[in-house]
């Protein structure tokens, strides 16, 4: 008894003092792209970001994810799982065949188990586990009683009804679900209602440092890009070239702006997925349906982050036309920390930041003939442009930096281990006690 005294003693000394043992922590990224983020991709942005943020006086940080082949932050570890022959063929096949094909399914389960196989025997001995967005690398985890896992969600991944039970099976791992934004949480909740204590949400960030009004910089650093000129008004879209971001909806509703305006320029930044990304049909369609007005259209294909920056700053409105429930894409926080106005589809998590009338535009989604109103409005109205963006730049500023998110992290992945290992000397005690 007096030894397990001593343990529980100990745990609460280490919760003022975590300086004395930092915790080994093992951060996993989808089975698709590499971090640091050379080729794209939010999650794994998002991932380098808050990992270089991390205090490591306290934790001992390493990232699994595809090879990165490039230098990444001092201090962190990167284990790079390499592409076997077999599931870079199936990654091919995954990627020519609709959403609705079960071979495209029977793809991607092949590429997620070769990659979690590798993931279980590199995570081993982790403190803390904290899987990115792939529920199903739970599945092939290995825990110990002293090891913790957290699944952070970015995506509406635990709403696919062809895995659900996979992931009922997975989340009994779980000690703790992470969610970007209340609509993710919430959504999850009404198909996974047994496991509604493990949800929390830390909200999405970014860094009004970086993201920020460049003025005439901003213009010259885009010159091998796209020539901003004086004399017109910028539009421009950011993200995926996907049916579910709405952007054929953005050109049908640039088609009846520019008619009314033409000094109006739209600008299209992204691809169907990373950099590199095989053009897809969709993207075709766009290029057709821009070719009435292909003059004042700019596709820019993707753009690294170091120049998006620049971009989001060059121009005067930016637009988010997801015809889905958008979770919360970083698009929205980088833009209005660039001190640019947002118009977005009154969807999703976006709805959670973005206020209709105080620091932007909501719309409602998949209306083109509203989306035309909002732009018209916002084009002629430069005052109320800046003021929406002044607006939204303080928000930012004043709740959505990474400082906060990485502090409500530290926070949970300090307090998650300390007190377990308090509730399992509990479970000790309890067991070691003799009935009268």
């Amino acid at each position: 008894m007096g030894q397990l005294l001593i343990l529980k003693s100990a745990c609460s000394f280490m919760s003022s003092n975590s300086t004395l043992h930092r915790q080994k922590i093992s951060i996993v990224v989808p089975e698709m792209l590499p971090v640091p983020p050379v080729q794209g991709g939010a999650v794994e942005y998002w991932v380098h970001e808050v990992s270089k943020r991390l205090d490591q006086s306290k934790f001992d940080i390493t990232i699994v994810s595809r090879p990165a082949h490039a230098l990444g932050v001092a201090g962190i570890k990167y284990e790079g799982i390499a592409w076997t022959k077999l599931s870079k063929l199936f990654y091919a096949v995954k990627e020519r065949l609709s959403k609705t094909n079960p071979l495209r399914h029977l793809a991607k389960i092949q590429n997620v188990a070769a990659y979690g196989w590798q993931v279980a025997k590199l995570v081993g001995d982790a403190d803390l586990v904290v899987i990115h967005n792939e529920p199903n690398l739970l599945l092939f985890l290995r825990r110990n009683n002293q090891q913790k896992v957290i699944l952070h969600i970015h995506n509406e991944h635990l709403n696919i009804r062809l895995f659900r039970l996979l992931y009922r099976l997975a989340l009994k791992k779980v000690d703790e679900i992470v969610c970007v934004s209340d609509y993710i949480r919430r959504s999850a909740i009404k198909h996974f209602p047994e496991y509604a204590d493990k949800f929390s949400v830390v909200f999405n960030a970014t860094d009004p440092q970086i993201f920020k009004p460049y003025g005439q910089e901003a213009i010259t650093k885009l010159q091998s890009i796209v020539s901003i000129q004086a004399d017109k008004t910028y539009l421009l879209y950011v993200g995926r070239l996907n049916a579910l971001k709405g952007v054929h909806v953005l050109i049908e509703a640039f088609n009846q702006i520019h008619e009314r305006l033409p000094h109006t320029r739209l600008i299209i930044a992204g691809s169907s997925f990373f950099g590199g990304a095989a053009k897809t049909s969709y993207e075709a369609s766009l290029v057709t349906l821009a070719q009435p007005i292909a003059d004042a259209i700019i596709f820019t294909g993707y753009i690294p982050h170091d120049q998006l920056k620049y971009l989001y700053s060059a121009v005067d409105i930016v637009i988010l036309p997801s015809v889905w429930q958008d979770p919360c894409p970083l698009v929205a926080l980088e833009a209005m920390a660039s001190g640019t106005c947002l118009i977005a589809t009154e969807a999703g998590g976006v709805v959670e930041v973005l206020q209709h009338q105080l620091n932007g535009f909501l719309v409602p989604p998949n209306d083109a003939d509203a989306l035309t109103i909002a732009i018209h409005e916002l084009v002629d109205n430069p005052i109320k442009r800046a003021q929406l963006a002044q607006q939204a730049r303080k928000l930012i500023e004043q709740k959505y930096d990474w400082a906060r998110l990485v502090g409500q992290l530290e926070t949970s992945f300090l307090n998650k281990r300390v007190n377990s290992k308090v509730q399992a000397v509990d479970q000790q005690e309890n067991n070691t006690k003799v009935t009268p």
